[in-house]
């Protein structure tokens, strides 16, 4: 069988064994079905279990069975042991996934001239396992292949001597490099050297061993990258995880397969699976250490474990390195290898939940001397820190979640309040600074930073609302424009609720902002008595404060009200005065949308020439501000006036406009282009395309936690009674 031929090989053994698809699915105790996609190509590998089952059904010896299990799970066929390969360690498991990773790392190994490659991680991904099933492979390739171990080696100064001892080298203790080089001469070779990361001073020896021997080619595995000439570093991160609870990838067939080894009566929950492994991050060793945890816990019980954190992950085989045999171990091995400064940041960055290099110059660096792209340059080099473009942030760092738990065990209870405190004050700042941001030019990167920034910014909200509410109140005050554009409304009113319960004597200003926000997001979520009551209170504290955007709110809030109650003529009024308040002010945004709301009342009571004007001259006051979204808000009511006037195409080009717009389109502007298109088929006739984008915009304002507004939906009544009419006449 050659490699990748599962379906010729599958219908080739099934045909020697004289069985048809019928027979060898019930001898295997699989469906038919599963056989015939295998042999027509349809599943290009199966499940380890399924594979053995087949292979017992073929009656496969030993050596074909081998092949067969492996092509089964996309792997080359095991390559016959040679004299090269014999100091190899035993593989004793299946491995999963990998297979680009592998083709990859064999192409650097193939390489001529010669090179030296660093396999690169963080603990516990797989480094060792990798390098060793790419060494088997290409192992034929060469002359010799010699595997050195140096995980229990102590003293860097012994790498050559056990190099020397593995390779078979008289080993003179005056010129242990001379005789090495003798021993592997000009042959073609390759020298695998694992575990290397805490004997890093020992790095120019082997670039030297390099110089002496022209045929070498050195593969290293390190948690951190020797830094010689020549050095090409291949980096090898976690498996990839289930995008949502009801995918497999490698990850989650590997915890499959280690959990039945395990215990073979577990109840395998592919939802559960791919939830434990997506908690793991996709690291290897914390797969098998949970999966060994079957033994003595359902799935759900070793889920809600690692809900608490990942001690669970303790207790593996007993033929592991030490460093391996539990999680905290293998990331104290790579954290007790830092120096000082190293180790005092990588404990201070357990704070964050994603971070800028801004946000460690702001939080962490106070004490530490080093700068900090350099301090955070060494947690890079040891994999104890992943770096990752960010269209908007430049550069994000993360740390895996057990490497997050790890470093924050490590901070005292006092130092990780000083964190906590100073993370949150930071946030605060940040949210603050952006906010304006998210009305004028510029409004698409300030949302997306946020966006990014959600994981922290949670924090600090809980945090605040513990310890400081009156800042909790003015950041919560300062986010409620962020969620209409990034949708999750409900989550939102959550922290405005939270933080105006939980005020004690905040500003007046950040409270009368939450309660104008808090107004808004309850009405969008169709709760108009509260937004009632968030407007009757922001009307008497506005006029305590003398403030004329607080007065201006408190009246817009109270228009919104009328509205929903089919007083139009009363919300004009308000509208009216809500503007007039601002009259002397420079606000704004704050005018273009009571210009805004002016035209919705006009147009709801009937004045639909007044309402184009006012919506021509709020999208204009829009653009000249650069709020894109706002500016897209205004033209669809502008499509809503222009289909109440029969121009059915202006209309739908109005509605659409938005639906096409890559960077500046939000799912709450999409969900009202579809709701306004859906009018437009209406108008039209067409009662299943109405019925159609009708439906599509309910499953977005469902996802966004928001409601038709109860005035558009009587005007949407209005559209949509034309259809139904229409009907009925035909």
């Amino acid at each position: 069988m050659a490699e990748g031929d599962l379906a010729a090989g599958l219908r080739r053994l099934r045909s020697l064994a004289g069985l048809t698809q019928e027979e060898l699915a019930e001898q295997a105790g699989i469906s038919v079905r599963a056989v015939s996609d295998i042999e027509r190509g349809a599943r290009r590998r199966i499940y380890p279990a399924t594979a053995r089952q087949l292979a017992t059904a073929l009656g496969l010896q030993a050596s074909d069975r081998s092949t067969f299990e492996r092509i089964a799970r996309g792997l080359s066929p095991v390559v016959p042991p040679t004299g090269t390969d014999r100091d190899l360690p035993v593989l004793r498991t299946s491995l999963f996934g990998r297979q680009r990773e592998l083709a990859d790392l064999g192409a650097f190994l193939a390489a001529d001239p010669p090179v030296l490659i660093t396999v690169t991680g963080p603990g516990g991904v797989g480094k060792t396992r990798v390098a060793l099933e790419a060494t088997r492979a290409l192992a034929p390739t060469f002359s010799e292949v010699h595997w050195v171990q140096l995980g229990q080696l102590v003293d860097h100064t012994l790498v050559l001597h056990e190099i020397a001892r593995s390779v078979g080298a008289i080993a003179i203790a005056t010129d242990v490099l001379g005789g090495l080089a003798r021993a592997i001469g000009v042959r073609r070779s390759l020298l695998v050297v694992d575990t290397f990361e805490h004997l890093l001073p020992a790095a120019p020896d082997l670039s030297e061993l390099l110089d002496r021997c022209p045929g070498l080619t050195m593969l290293v595995t390190s948690r951190a990258r020797l830094r010689l000439t020549g050095e090409r570093e291949f980096v090898l991160g976690p498996m990839p995880v289930p995008a949502d609870l009801s995918t497999t990838t490698e990850s989650t067939e590997l915890f499959i397969d280690r959990a039945v080894t395990a215990n073979r009566q577990v109840t395998i929950e592919p939802a559960l699976v791919a939830d434990i492994c997506r908690r793991l991050d996709g690291v290897p060793l914390a797969i098998e250490l949970a999966a060994a945890r079957t033994r003595h816990l359902s799935l759900t019980d070793l889920a809600r474990q690692l809900e608490r954190g990942t001690g669970v992950l303790a207790h593996g085989p007993q033929d592991l390195p030490r460093r391996q045999e539990s999680m905290q171990a293998t990331v104290a091995w790579s954290y007790d290898l830092l120096d000082l400064d190293a180790q005092v940041l990588m404990r201070r960055l357990s704070v964050f939940a994603g971070w800028t290099l801004e946000a460690v110059d702001a939080v962490c660096m106070e004490d530490i001397g080093t700068d900090s792209l350099e301090v955070l340059s060494t947690l890079l080099d040891h994999n104890l820190v992943t770096a990752s473009p960010h269209e908007v942030c430049g550069t994000r760092y993360q740390m895996l979640d057990v490497v997050r738990e790890y470093a924050a065990q490590q901070a005292t209870p006092s130092e990780t309040a000083t964190l906590q405190s100073r993370h949150a004050g930071y946030f605060v700042e940040l949210v603050q600074g952006l906010e304006p941001l998210l009305r004028a030019t510029g409004q698409s990167a300030a949302h997306l930073r946020l966006d990014a920034e959600l994981p922290n910014l949670r924090r600090a909200h809980r945090l605040l609302l513990d310890n400081d509410p009156p800042r909790a109140l003015a950041l919560a005050a300062s986010l409620w424009m962020f969620w209409l554009w990034r949708g999750g409304l409900p989550e939102g009113r959550r922290w405005l609720t939270e933080a105006l319960y939980a005020d004690d004597g905040g500003a007046p200003y950040d409270r009368a902002k939450a309660l104008w926000g808090a107004g808004w997001l309850a009405f969008h979520q169709g709760d108009v008595e509260q937004t009632k009551r968030y407007g009757e209170e922001l009307l008497r504290l506005a006029g305590s404060t003398r403030s004329a955007v607080q007065l201006r709110n408190a009246l817009t809030l109270r228009g919104m009200t009328e509205m929903a109650a089919g007083a139009f003529y009363a919300a004009r009024s308000s509208f009216i005065a809500a503007q007039d308040a601002l009259l002397g002010t420079d606000e704004r945004w704050l005018t273009a949308t009571s210009v805004l709301n002016r035209g919705m009342a006009e147009l709801h009571a009937g004045d639909i020439a007044t309402a184009e004007h006012l919506f021509v001259d709020a999208a204009r006051r829009y653009a000249e501000l650069g709020d894109e979204t706002y500016l897209n808000r205004a033209n669809r009511h502008l499509g809503a006036a222009a289909l109440l006037n029969g121009q059915l195409e202006r209309a739908e080009q109005l509605f659409a406009a938005e639906l096409v717009q890559n960077e500046t389109g939000t799912e709450w502007g999409a969900a009202e282009s579809l709701e306004g298109l859906s009018w437009v088929a209406a108008v039209r006739g067409d009662a299943e395309r109405t019925t159609e984008l009708a439906h599509d915009a309910a499953d977005l304002r469902a996802r966004l936690g928001v409601q038709l507004h109860p005035f558009d939906a009587q005007l949407a009544g209005h559209f949509r009674g034309a259809v139904r009419a229409g009907s009925r006449r035909t």
